[in-house]
């Protein structure tokens, strides 16, 4: 028998934490909540949750830190729920690697919409064909790990979403794909403005992580007005 969902909760409110527990519980889902970060990283490696949900806003450590944290070490989805509601506030927490931002106040069920669609996106990685190693551009991704090696042997971790996106443009090499077609792999259920802005921090990130600089990119091209194409031999 398959084990359930499990998902961590990091978020100081009582109130908050309490209804986010109650409300994943009743959807099936195995549920722990912290109320400081230092619970929460004390078990987060033993119990490897399959999401993160994670406030910004803790006593005891700063949001931002546990959720680069996160996605640099574990293969976690991380859905950052936070009263910062700032664009600023959004792209900063897409960039250190969140798979999702949502704003406090929220609607539950939106939120559990959502988290149900990150657990179908971090699931399908790796899984729309046997392959699940790619090679490209002197990088080797494995897309069921979660890495990405260089040609020196050098691993990073990439986030669910990073994985998705990355999986997207290795499958179709060489050919122009819209943001409609991403959006429409990847499920997004955000508002246009919203979803433009996270695929172009994450594309932002796999340049950084394939050390391809956006002024003069080499491999993941930036078609203007129509979207992205990855120029690489894949094997």
């Amino acid at each position: 028998m398959m084990s359930a969902t499990r998902i961590s909760i990091l978020e100081d409110s009582t109130e908050i934490r309490k209804l986010l527990k109650e409300a994943l519980l009743a959807e099936g889902f195995e549920v722990k909540a912290y109320g400081l970060a230092q619970q929460f990283e004390g078990d987060v490696k033993a119990w490897n949750p399959d999401v993160c949900i994670v406030d910004l806003g803790l006593p005891d450590k700063d949001g931002l830190a546990i959720l680069s944290h996160l996605a640099n070490n574990f293969d976690t989805a991380i859905m950052v729920v936070s009263g910062r509601s700032t664009l600023s506030d959004k792209v900063a927490g897409l960039e250190l690697g969140a798979d999702d931002y949502i704003t406090k106040p929220f609607e539950v069920t939106e939120l559990v919409a959502r988290i149900r669609a990150l657990i179908r996106r971090k699931n399908v990685v790796g899984t729309s064909g046997d392959k699940n190693v790619f090679q490209f551009s002197g990088w080797t991704a494995d897309l069921s790990k979660f890495l990405l090696t260089s040609e020196r042997g050098k691993e990073q971790r990439l986030s669910a979403s990073e994985v998705a996106l990355l999986e997207i443009f290795l499958r179709r090499a060489n050919r122009l794909i819209t943001r409609d077609q991403i959006r429409e792999e990847l499920g997004d259920r955000g508002d246009e403005f919203s979803f433009d802005r996270a695929i172009d921090v994450r594309v932002s990130r796999l340049r950084t992580k394939l050390k391809d600089s956006p002024k003069n990119s080499k491999i993941i091209q930036t078609i203007y007005g129509a979207g992205y194409i990855l120029i690489s031999d894949v094997s």
